[in-house]
């Protein structure tokens, strides 16, 4: 493997750690390994990012990422190649980047509830095999999809309605390549909240075309907003994190800013998105 051979190269000691998918085993595990080391390399995609950003929090450690996931949802957002994200490894400069929570779950990505969290429980027996396979379970999970009301308070503003999706997003895109969050930035100390209401079966079809087609900021009924927390007090509804299905509502929602020291890979000579 390329990064194994570049560490011996480089004479860096390293240890490997391979998951278990044991979630509270593996991340002690991670935090323990991670002690005495300055940097961890993620070599996977969203589901072993979210985990080691749950063993990594409130550490000093850095972490950079080698994206070998099947969305790569998280990495898709800097629209670098895999010779950008090799180079971010061994960068000698990491940034503080801003981490969500959903109560007791960190998530660097995107937090949801509602048709998402349904499409990934789904999921759970015959995981996608492809970021198309994302949005093809979303069609034909759409239409036995059962909208409950989602009842909260969001930076102040009270919400009711029954729910098709609400997200909080740090980054933009989820679902296999799906950019719901287009103006989401890693280091404003802010999430970006969509909450989507559902209506007829044909009426969800069109919305969930338009979040394809990424024309959904101008839909009717959707409440975007900016904020740095927010409360769900309706009880029982499923909630995914960087695609990993984590519990159910209540739920309190925050934001961490500059919580942890990411690796951004830069494209070209360019700066990365979110600089």
């Amino acid at each position: 493997m390329w990064l194994y051979k570049e560490c011996e190269k480089r004479q860096i000691r390293f240890d490997v750690f391979i998951t278990t998918g044991n979630f509270a085993v593996d991340c002690a595990a991670i935090a323990k390994l991670a002690k005495p080391h300055k940097r961890v390399v993620v070599i996977g995609g969203d589901g072993t990012l979210h985990l080691t950003v749950n063993a990594l929090i409130n550490t000093e450690c850095s972490l950079a990422l080698l994206p070998q996931g099947t969305g790569n949802d998280f990495a898709r957002g800097f629209s670098c190649n895999i010779s950008d994200w090799q180079e971010s490894v061994f960068s000698q400069s990491d940034e503080l980047i801003d981490i969500g929570q959903i109560n007791n779950r960190y998530f660097i990505n995107i937090a949801g509830i509602g048709f998402d969290a349904y499409v990934v429980k789904a999921l759970q027996d015959k995981p996608a095999m492809s970021s198309f396979g994302y949005s093809f379970a979303g069609f034909k999970h759409l239409l036995s999809y059962k909208p409950r009301r989602l009842v909260g308070n969001f930076a102040g503003q009270a919400v009711s309605q029954i729910n098709l999706i609400t997200v909080f997003a740090n980054h933009r895109y989820f679902g296999g390549g799906l950019a719901i969050a287009p103006k989401a930035q890693l280091n404003n100390g802010l999430l970006d909240c969509y909450a989507m209401n559902a209506r007829g079966s044909f009426a969800n079809l069109y919305r969930f075309l338009r979040l394809l087609l990424r024309s959904h900021h101008s839909m009717k009924g959707l409440i975007y907003q900016q904020l740095n927390s927010a409360v769900i007090t309706s009880e029982g509804l499923s909630i995914e994190a960087d695609g990993e299905l984590i519990g159910e509502t209540p739920a309190t929602i925050k934001v961490h800013p500059q919580a942890l020291r990411f690796c951004i890979p830069v494209k070209g000579n360019k700066k990365a998105p979110n600089k």
